[in-house]
């Protein structure tokens, strides 16, 4: 099959980068012809706060005119390309609620305005799949007929090395944002909660600069993933504070390392992980977040228990080969339909 992947980013440490290159790996493998178009290989800069837009019109106006077994997208500013591309046929994938993320981050008004571009731009789409099961029910409460199949990790791509800078080391790897729950990371360091470190990039940067300056957690900066990984595979916890999530691949990646998990009961972390069997859930709250964190380092045995339990849950539901077979499939049967 000849396929065009769509998605804002290819690089970096991003969930949705991290995907979309490995489906394009996995796809080759595969003996498929396989086209990327992001911002990187458009070869052009946009702003903070553009780059979702300006990459959906340009990526709209770029796509060739050449026709596709399959155009894929990945995520909603990857839509309008995926609509108007010449193919037989046309998927998008969606790694979490969209407009609930730009609701939270810009507001009502602006997320109401986005609820109705998803309502319309999706329905010109043969097959919309999303990564968490909350996912599959917002977009089918929309009246598209959404698909599930989760994010995964290749366990190929891990570390053998783990890396130790803070003693305790509670990590936290991602996005600076607020739909991160990274402002919630700050307040527990106010509260007492000692040894966090945090790595990645955002809008909320400088307050969690303000933070380290102030001597209440290390901040490392954006890393590239090899070194995040041994950072991660050297930690006692990890964090995920989020308020809005889809299926964190730091998530998963912390299960295939076996490092302890306290994670919010939010989206996608309360599908792939089990209160008090495969790690520690909590509300978006700090207080919470140190207490639990706080049992875990005290708790050795539990936190082996959790541990152990995620690595097979992962094992089970989120390694990469059975994800690619899942969209491999999705490809193949409606190849046959749309004919």
């Amino acid at each position: 099959m000849r396929i065009l992947l769509l998605s804002p980013r290819v690089s970096g440490v991003g969930g949705i980068a991290q995907h979309v290159r490995r489906l394009a790996r996995g796809l080759r493998e595969a003996g498929h012809d396989v086209e990327l178009i992001s911002i990187e290989t458009l070869g052009v800069r946009l702003r903070k706060g553009l780059a979702n837009p300006g990459y959906g019109v340009l990526a709209a106006l770029k796509s060739p005119g050449d026709r596709f077994d399959i155009v894929h997208g990945h995520n909603l500013p990857s839509a309008p390309a995926v609509r108007f591309a010449k193919a037989r046929v046309k998927v998008l994938t969606l790694h979490g609620i969209y407009s609930r993320q730009i609701k939270l981050l810009y507001g009502g008004m602006l997320g109401s305005m986005v609820e109705l571009f998803e309502r319309w731009i999706l329905r010109g789409i043969d097959a919309v799949t999303a990564v968490s099961l909350e996912a599959v029910k917002y977009y089918r409460s929309l009246g598209i007929e959404a698909v599930h199949i989760p994010n995964a990790i290749d366990l190929s791509e891990l570390p053998s090395e783990a890396e130790r800078i803070s003693e305790p080391q509670i990590t936290y790897l991602g996005r600076l944002s607020k739909e991160k729950g990274v402002d919630i990371l700050v307040k527990a360091a106010l509260m007492g909660l000692r040894g966090m470190v945090i790595a990645g990039d955002g809008p909320m940067r400088p307050l969690v600069e303000r933070a380290a300056q102030k001597g209440l957690l290390k901040f490392l900066g954006p890393l590239p993933r090899a070194e995040a990984l041994k950072i991660l595979a050297g930690s006692d916890v990890v964090v995920l504070p989020s308020r809005e999530e889809g299926v964190s691949t730091v998530l998963l990646e912390a299960m295939a390392l076996k490092v302890p998990i306290v994670a919010t009961r939010v989206g996608g972390n309360i599908e792939v992980l089990r209160d008090n069997e495969d790690a520690l859930l909590v509300n978006p709250d700090p207080s919470e977040i140190k207490e639990a964190v706080t049992g875990l380092l005290e708790n050795k045995s539990l936190a082996k228990k959790l541990t152990e339990n995620a690595y097979q849950r992962l094992l089970k539901d989120y390694e990469w080969k059975m994800v690619l077979e899942k969209y491999l499939k999705l490809y193949e049967r409606l190849m046959i339909t749309c004919d």
